[in-house]
């Protein structure tokens, strides 16, 4: 049957629904045949009057009149703009069963984040949140909050695509999306920022997520503390004690904030580029008035920060907020030069400008520990500029204040001879640092001479060691044996200091040499000493002697007489033997 014409016209209406002021002109069977809660209100509080009124309705009597629309069986125009008070309207009236609005809803905001994270179309996703806000129990109980949390973080997942929307660039669907979160309950925020961190999105991206969201809760702040201020100069109704109990309580709620974000995000993230000086030193400010936990982790990023700042940008930071830096920092290991440069950039970026005072330098000239520095010849440049330009504004127990921040025992004898000069530092201070640098040449002049006596002691030894192998080393190439003994070193003189690497060398190229000799020597003199099984005459002498066998004459000049007609048949060049005597020895 088609209801549509009662729909349209309100004929024969049985039942009044007034929402938002406005009356609907409806009928009982086509509401009760959709929804539940109207089947449970007319039998528990039966109306004479017909009439219903429902406050606070999801969407306003706009998604009401859908909803009615729908329950005549009339086609419904669903966006994504209204699917959530739609689907929460739903959730109200108990309108569950097949093809029901529940069902039908469901689907829809289904299809809507299948196709937002197939397209990476984050900036969908994040405005059905926002849609949320205004339902938020209806909105979590359906699940639509949980299933846009989940969505959202897979598109953040998911690098964009050349098919991804053009909303999803960095410069526009990223700032978008963000922008919609930022007005969503702190709970559903911190929610989908750690499932965020947990399932791996990207740094940069948390650390946006993170600022943008706490700066927003920062100017809302603001905007309340302005706004309570003009209350309280035109009504004097609340008291002080009333008064101060309301602040306290915004602070508290806006500390817990920062904490539970900032102690959430990886600390890796606190150094991207989303996070500014600017928004460390304000969130900064906030953190130390509520005892933030957070507060180290901040100033710990601040001072990596201002490593990778120029001079001109460091000044933008408070002398309070750096002293505060410098000391988390000096707490590191081994980052107490690191604070030392930075103040030093820092202060001297303000002398250029003209602009630092004596209390800037000594709020951060007493926040260095006394061994950041090795040499502060800086330090007194700084300092000889704050006393010139406040000499008037110092008394004299201020002054000796500020120049007791300078250790003089570790400035040059320049730095020392200028402050001579100007006379701007009692001479006291002067004299203390020229006895140390007194006492400091001293020092290294006498380590000059003991090490010149050392190298003199070594060269001697040398030399002795030298002298000594020289005269052992005819000895030593005599030998058989091709080995050395300990014994062939008691010529040495023992000591008790360790003998220099040079002497060392030399006399292990003398003991090198020495073996050579003795490796040498001793086959020759077994090869002089063995007997030949022949005995060769000399050619220059042919004639026999009568003291040989005949025999052995005969061989001997057969031996000769094949030799000189060798070197008659071949010509002198390869293969040339010229006769020469034999001595018997190699």
């Amino acid at each position: 049957m088609d209801f549509s014409k009662f729909r349209t016209t309100g004929e024969l209406s049985d039942i009044t629904v007034i929402v938002e002021g406005n009356d609907f002109k409806l009928h009982k069977f086509p509401l009760y045949a959709k929804s539940e809660f109207f089947c449970k209100l007319a039998k528990n509080t039966p109306s004479e009057s017909g009439r219903v009124e429902l406050t606070d309705f999801p969407g306003g009597d706009e998604v009401f009149g859908l909803v009615a629309d729908f329950c005549y069986n009339m086609k419904i125009e669903t966006t994504k703009d209204n699917i959530v008070p739609l689907r929460c309207a739903a959730e109200l009236l108990q309108m569950t069963g097949s093809a029901n609005l529940i069902e039908v809803s469901d689907k829809f905001i289904q299809d809507t984040i299948t196709s937002a994270k197939m397209s990476r179309s984050s900036s969908v996703v994040a405005s059905m949140i926002r849609s949320c806000v205004s339902m938020s129990s209806l909105a979590e109980s359906c699940g639509i909050v949980s299933s846009c949390s989940d969505a959202l973080v897979e598109c953040w997942l998911k690098p964009p695509t050349k098919f991804s929307s053009p909303t999803n660039s960095k410069k526009q669907g990223g700032d978008k999306s963000i922008k919609s979160l930022l007005l969503i309950p702190f709970g559903w925020f911190l929610k989908l920022f750690t499932s965020a961190r947990d399932r791996g999105v990207r740094h940069s991206h948390l650390a946006e997520l993170m600022t943008q969201f706490i700066s927003n809760i920062i100017e809302q702040e603001e905007k309340e503390e302005k706004n309570n201020n003009k209350t309280e100069n035109l009504t004097s109704k609340l008291s002080p004690r009333d008064s101060g109990s309301n602040v306290g309580k915004s602070k508290l709620d806006i500390g817990h904030i920062i904490d539970s974000i900032v102690l959430e995000i990886p600390e890796d993230a606190l150094y991207d580029d989303a996070v500014t000086m600017d928004w460390i030193t304000k969130v900064l400010r906030i953190a130390t008035g509520h005892g933030c936990a957070c507060r180290r982790l901040l100033v710990k990023a601040a001072g990596e920060m201002l490593n990778r700042l120029s001079a001109e940008d460091l000044c933008i930071v408070s002398p309070s907020l750096l002293h505060d830096i410098v000391l988390e920092t000096c707490n590191e290991n081994g980052q107490a030069e690191k604070a030392s440069n930075i103040v030093d950039t820092y202060m001297s970026e303000m002398v250029r400008k003209g602009v630092l005072t004596a209390e800037t330098y000594k709020l951060l000239a007493t926040a260095l520990p006394s061994d950041a520095k090795t040499n502060q010849d800086h330090m007194y440049t700084i300092l000889e500029y704050v006393l010139s330009s406040e000499t008037d504004n110092l008394n004299d127990e201020q002054r000796q204040e500020l120049i007791n921040t300078i250790d003089f025992k570790l400035v040059t004898e320049e730095t020392l001879q200028r402050a001579l000069t100007t006379n701007i530092v009692p001479a006291v201070h002067i004299a203390q640092g020229a006895l140390s640098l007194c006492s400091k040449l001293r020092t290294e002049l006498e380590s000059v001479k003991r090490l010149n006596q050392k190298q003199d002691e070594e060269i001697k030894k040398y030399q002795k060691h030298q002298n000594s192998s020289k005269s052992r080393s005819s000895g030593l190439s005599s030998r058989k044996d091709d080995s050395l003994t300990l014994s062939d070193l008691d010529y040495l003189e023992p000591t008790k200091e360790k003998p220099s690497e040079r002497s060392v060398q030399m006399l292990s190229d003398t003991l090198n040499t020495s073996k050579e000799d003795s490796f040498i020597s001793g086959p020759r003199s077994k090869i002089s000493e063995s007997k030949s099984p022949y005995q060769f005459r000399s050619l220059a002498a042919p004639e026999h002697d009568g003291t040989q066998d005949d025999e052995s004459y005969q061989y001997e000049r057969g031996l000769r007489n094949l030799d000189n007609s060798r070197s008659k048949q071949r010509p002198l060049g390869y293969g040339y033997r010229p006769t020469y005597s034999y001595s018997g020895r190699y």
